[in-house]
């Protein structure tokens, strides 16, 4: 009843609000309805009642209501007359604070006689808004009694069929929940209050309720939201739709008659929020702090499992191995062994090589771990472990055959070696030879009246001495050629003890015997110092008295060899797999990386493929020493084979396997032990010793060596490192076999190096080059003439001495001063001769206090070139201003003396 009463008790003051009670008509008007602003007023039917919307506006202010649209419709009858024109005042429903302003909708409907259409008339009126506590409620009116107005809200449904809806206001039925209450007109509204009929406002009549405490999870119901301050946004307008996102609305209105819109990204404003020190954890001081934050996960310790390492107690491995690798194989840190070797006195890194057995199980040992020694790939790679001579005793005596003896003719150089071979064979070979003199081993297979020989020419000359060796070791029986005008010399010595020492039979032949200044006692005291006693001396060396020119001795000498090679019985097994020694290596220009080798054991046929040291190879050709051609060559055979895949060294054995994919498996793993042993030999260099180097004045001449075989090669480096100088170093930053090519000259040109060719070429494509980076490039054909340009040419490099020449002396006994030249010092020649162009300095007791040249020299009045012993002069030093008399001048020039080796 409370609540009707309120409500009866507002209707009646709105009705005297709209000015009801003074309208005279009785008829009630035609229903209009009020449309949207943005539109233009559209005329209604007469039978359909105006609509009239009201709508709120949303207040950001927490301390004022929200509200929604309600929708009324209220028929009004308007008076005929026009000239009676009462507005129709609807308070807004919504209002804000002090700052804001409140919109007033005041619609004014007029209605003339019947000849009269309505109209609908609607004007806005913006101005500020009080708080509700400043707003005054007019007093109500009671109705007059001829009023026939009816104020009742009406059901959409009920308003399309025309029908009024008398039911009471508070039940009226919104489209969604209204949170804010109907406010009462602005203050700043002229407005009388209106009281009602017991003469009391209705303030005083109701008694203040005191606030419910309600549960803070129960629901609101739609009259607590009127009651309700606004803390969050809206209800949504159709709660079927399920509820809206949260978020801040704009401030403008929503136009009666629409929906309202979402939100658009502009009309948002942020809020603006102050950082602190929780802002690093996400949080910020401007939030609330009730609200429900999502706690920060806390950091777990993440526990790591270890994994126990289980180490080997027993390992197989293959030497030499690095110490990387062995703490790989031990499951182990290189740290650990290299602090295990430190302790023990040896300082190594990671990356040294370990190839001493007992150390490598000696550190095993230390960590528990047992280490055996692999050999079977030693075994694969070396392909087998006995010599050629060890395989020859252990095969079936029935397999060898007797072969013929391996020949060395050695001895000091222009002793005749390569002449007698020639007439052994019947050839010219030394004509071919440049300076007359040999510098390439030679390799030859010749047919005599006593059987088959192979001879082997080495060089005579003191830089071949790696040849000589190489031909002793390989030999049956070594000739030493001695001339007999001559006697022994020192390349006659030096090969006598590399025969020696490869223990090998020695036949001497004593040449040139048809020269008058032949002397075969003075050879045979000489061999005797060496412990070798010719039969003539009733000893057991044979000695052989022969001339290459004439041919004598020539037959004995065949036939001592032969007898020698019956009692050394020399057999071979032909059938077995050819072994021998490399003789020779070059690069041909036609066949590529060539060999001459000698095949020892065994028979080397076409096709077959062959390792060397690092290299390997099948074989495509092979030629004999006079260039034919053969399919197979037998023991005591000497070859020249192509078809390597590099130049191997001279002296190096080669061994038949299977195929060629095995050959380049061995050579590649022989290839990789080589390398890592060249690791191993690096060089320690202390900073004493590099400090040393730094503060050293020596001077350093860097040179390019080429040659055509490797045997010269080795040779010509040989003799460059024996130059020996306190003054300049020979530096060879690169040594190989073949013709000058383009890659040597960037090589020289960028190291600033000389390059000297032995026996070898430049090629076309290099030739330009060379001129254009200005090079110097030595082509030589004989050993000694490189040699000795090679000690010009450092020599060369070395600074030359200044060193002053005394020319003549002369005193000063007079002084005279010339304003425009200075001071004239009159000299009286003591000592040789003073010259105009020579160089002076002035003596003063004993210190030399000046040195220069001279401006002027003259005789008399005249300009001389000389002045001699005796006579007097002037001159006129340049820049030289404090002469006196008494001092001496000195004239001298400056000579440079070269430096030697």
């Amino acid at each position: 009843m409370a609540k009707n009463l309120k409500l009866n008790i507002k209707n009646t003051q709105l009705a005297e609000a709209l000015n009801i009670g003074q309208i005279k008509s009785k008829k009630i008007a035609p229903k209009t309805s009020l449309v949207d602003p943005i539109i233009e007023p559209l005329l209604l039917p007469e039978d359909e009642p105006k609509r009239v919307k009201a709508r709120t506006k949303k207040t950001v202010n927490d301390s004022f209501l929200e509200t929604d649209i309600i929708s009324m419709e209220i028929p009004i009858e308007l008076p005929v007359s026009p000239d009676v024109c009462e507005p129709i005042i609807i308070v807004p429903l919504q209002a804000e604070t002090m700052s804001e302003k409140v919109v007033v909708e005041t619609s004014i409907a007029l209605q003339e006689e019947s000849s009269v259409q309505p109209m609908l008339v609607k004007t806005t009126t913006v101005i500020p808004g009080p708080l509700p506590s400043q707003i005054k409620t007019p007093a109500a009116q009671p109705p007059a009694a001829s009023s026939n107005v009816t104020l009742q809200p009406q059901r959409p449904h009920e308003a399309r069929r025309g029908k009024p809806f008398s039911a009471p206001l508070q039940s009226l039925r919104h489209s969604r929940p209204t949170t804010t209450p109907v406010l009462p007109p602005p203050s700043n509204v002229i407005a009388t209050p209106k009281l009602g009929p017991t003469g009391k406002h209705i303030n005083d009549l109701l008694k203040p309720k005191a606030p419910e405490k309600k549960d803070p999870t129960s629901k609101t119901t739609t009259a607590d939201n009127y009651k309700k301050p606004v803390q969050t946004s809206a209800a949504p307008s159709d709660p079927s739709k399920g509820p809206k996102k949260e978020g801040r609305k704009t401030d403008v209105p929503e136009q009666p008659g629409k929906k309202g819109k979402a939100k658009e990204f502009h009309d948002v404003k942020p809020l603006k929020k102050q950082f602190d020190g929780r802002s690093k954890q996400g949080s910020f001081s401007g939030e609330d702090s009730g609200a429900w934050r999502r706690r920060r996960p806390s950091k777990h310790h993440m526990h790591q499992e270890i994994e126990s390492i289980i180490r080997p107690t027993l390992l197989s491995l293959r030497l030499p191995i690095s110490i990387k690798d062995l703490a790989v194989e031990m499951k182990l840190k290189a740290s650990q062994i290299v602090t295990k070797l430190f302790m023990q006195g040896l300082v190594m890194t990671l990356n040294d090589i370990l190839d001493d057995e007992t150390m490598v199980q000696l550190i095993g040992n230390e960590f528990g771990c047992a280490i055996n020694i692999d050999t079977s790939e030693e075994e694969r790679i070396r392909v087998t472990s006995q010599t050629i001579a060890e395989e020859i005793t252990s095969s079936e005596p029935s397999l060898l055959q007797t072969r013929a003896p391996i020949i060395t003719f050695m001895g000091h150089v222009d002793h005749g070696k390569t002449s007698l071979i020639d007439a052994i064979r019947k050839t010219n070979r030394a004509a071919s030879e440049s300076g007359s003199i040999t510098q390439h081993i030679g390799a030859f297979c010749c047919t005599t009246a006593t059987g088959a020989l192979t001879i082997l020419d080495t060089p005579g000359h003191e830089a071949f001495s790696s040849m000589r060796e190489r031909g002793a070791q390989v030999t049956d029986i070594v000739v030493l050629v001695i001339a007999g005008d001559e006697g022994m010399r020192q390349q006659t010595i030096e090969a006598l003890n590399q025969a020696k020492k490869a223990g090998v039979t020695i036949v001497i032949a004593l040449n040139k015997c048809d020269k008058p200044g032949f002397n075969p006692d003075q050879a045979y005291q000489q061999l005797a110092s060496h412990e070798l006693v010719v039969e003539a001396w009733s000893g057991s060396t044979i000695c052989i008295h022969c001339s290459a020119v004439t041919g004598q001795g020539i037959p004995e000498l065949m036939e001592m060899l032969a007898l020698q090679s019956d009692i050394l019985e020399l057999k071979a097994n032909p059938k077995a797999r050819a072994r021998g020694t490399v003789i020779e290596s070059q690069m041909h220009k036609g066949f590529g990386p060539c060999a001459t080798i000698l095949v020892q054991n065994g028979t080397l046929n076409l096709g077959d493929a062959v390792v060397f040291s690092e290299h390997f190879g099948r074989i495509k050709t092979m030629l004999s020493g006079d260039n034919e051609s053969l399919n197979k060559a037998g023991p005591s055979t000497a070859v020249l084979i192509t078809g390597l895949s590099g130049i191997p060294e001279a002296g190096e054995e080669f061994v038949v396997v299977k195929n060629e994919k095995e050959a380049r498996s061995i050579a590649k793993v022989r290839h990789e032990g080589i390398r890592q042993h060249s690791f191993q030999q690096k060089k320690r260099i202390s900073l004493d010793l590099f400090a040393e180097k730094a503060s050293s004045s020596v001077k350093e001449a860097r040179f390019v060596l080429k040659a055509d075989v490797q045997g010269s090669l080795e040779a010509l480096k040989t003799c460059l490192e024996k130059i020996r100088s306190t003054k300049i170093d020979v530096n060879i930053i690169a040594a190989s076999v073949g013709e000058i090519s383009e890659s040597d000259v960037e090589l020289a040109a960028a190291s600033s190096a000389i390059i000297i060719g032995f026996h070898t070429q430049i090629t076309s494509h290099a030739e330009p080059l060379v001129k254009e980076m200005g090079l110097q490039v030595h082509l030589f054909d004989i050993i000694y003439h490189a040699v000795d340009e090679v000690k010009k040419i450092l020599a060369d490099q070395l600074d030359t001495i200044p060193q002053d020449k005394e020319l003549g002396e002369a005193e000063v006994i007079a002084v005279f001063k010339a304003s425009h030249l200075g001071l004239i010092a009159g000299c009286m020649v003591l000592e040789g001769s003073l010259f105009r162009n020579s160089k002076y300095r002035v003596i003063r007791g004993k210190d030399v206090i000046w040195k220069g040249g001279i401006n002027s020299l003259k005789r008399v009045k005249e300009d001389v070139r000389e002045v001699k012993k005796g006579f007097e002069c002037g001159v006129l030093l340049d820049g030289f201003k404090d002469i006196q008399v008494g001092d001496h001048i000195q004239a001298y020039e400056i000579e440079y003396l070269t430096q030697e080796l």
